[in-house]
């Protein structure tokens, strides 16, 4: 009996153990994800001015928030501070009330608001915008806190906002391109390094050691598929010359190899080339069309095809990862479409054009 339990232990302590609070952090999301907006929302804001609106979402989920800000902000700006509040404390309420290896993973995957937040940063003292202004597109949402964050926000240079990143897994990534991003007076090396550790970081930190751990590869891998065909399609549409890494490694079907050679492919061939895809089917109908209608509709149609894998395998998977990290990308798109529709009506945009913008 002894050898036995010794053989069992040994063998146990080989196997990856999966661990985590599957069913408890399912249902708190799934209780979530009744509160989103329905489609027939969005198409009601749009006939609605900005204080209608305002009230509308105050009703909802976005009530505290509103009344938190309603002393600072007015309009627009009240809109989008609310609406941004509101998700990074819902992510991080997800966060911390879930468990072993699934809160790595949301830990890790929430880490791109640490990204998003230093690329605004590195934005706003680039454009010599205020401390204020700069803040105000700041979401708490990944591994950084508050107080961090505004102790960078304090810096006064771009130079010594890298620096202060000393010590985060995004510090070396920046400093590899300094030089490049002085000589060419642009922050895309700077966005790029920043893209590529994430999701490197990401990747390495989710080994491919448990079903659970697969399936999320499987949804980061398709997500950046996306990222990489939408890089694509921008880079033939404005013919720009790259003189840099711009593709992301890791997706789930078009090797990083393949994305370069598309760039100067003629456009039947990258075509036929994307055939083989599961993104065909939404990709190739706007393909036709993209030099005289741009790029809005194809960007449009890859955003969404996301949304609805993600909603698909969620109800398949609905014990897993999936039905959080839908939860996530449908969240975040709903606060970008309310966002979307506020700054448009402020800027006098007309429902036509605002609409085109919306994923739903």
């Amino acid at each position: 009996m002894t050898d036995f339990k010794q053989a069992f232990e040994k063998l146990r302590s080989a196997l990856p153990i999966e661990t985590g609070n599957y069913p408890y952090v399912c249902a708190r999301v799934k209780a979530k994800k009744r509160l989103l907006l329905a489609r027939e929302m969005y198409m009601r804001y749009l006939q609605m001015g900005i204080t209608e609106i305002a009230r509308s979402i105050g009703e909802g989920q976005y009530a505290e928030e509103l009344v938190i800000l309603g002393t600072k902000y007015r309009g627009v700006d009240l809109i989008e501070m609310a609406t941004r509040n509101n998700l990074a404390k819902v992510f991080t309420q997800i966060f911390e009330f879930s468990e072993g290896n699934l809160r790595t993973m949301i830990s890790r995957y929430l880490d791109r608001y640490d990204v998003k937040n230093i690329k605004s940063l590195l934005r706003g003292r680039f454009c010599e915008a205020t401390n204020e202004e700069i803040w105000e597109t700041i979401i708490p949402a990944g591994s950084f806190t508050t107080e961090y964050l505004q102790k960078l926000l304090e810096l006064e240079t771009i130079d010594k906002i890298v620096d202060g990143l000393e010590g985060t897994i995004y510090w070396e990534s920046l400093k590899q391109v300094d030089e490049e991003v002085k000589e060419s007076g642009s922050l895309a090396p700077f966005e790029d390094a920043l893209s590529h550790r994430y999701y490197s970081f990401l990747l390495e930190a989710v080994p491919p050691t448990t079903e659970p751990n697969l399936r999320f590869r499987r949804f980061i891998g398709r997500e950046i598929d996306i990222l990489n065909l939408k890089t694509l399609l921008r880079v033939r549409f404005e013919e720009a010359e790259l003189e840099r890494d711009v593709f992301i490694a890791g997706g789930l079907e078009i090797p990083k190899a393949d994305l370069n050679d598309m760039i100067e492919t003629p456009m039947n061939q990258l075509e036929a080339e994307l055939k083989g895809t599961t993104y065909a089917s939404v990709l190739l109908p706007v393909l036709k069309d993209i030099e005289q209608k741009g790029l809005n509709e194809a960007v449009r149609v890859l955003e969404k095809f996301i949304l609805m894998w993600a909603s698909k395998h969620s109800h398949i998977h609905p014990l897993s990862i999936l039905p959080v990290l839908d939860y996530f990308a449908r969240k975040e798109r709903e606060v970008e479409n309310i966002r979307i529709i506020a700054r448009g009506k402020h800027e006098g945009l007309s429902t036509d054009v605002i609409k085109e913008l919306l994923v739903i």
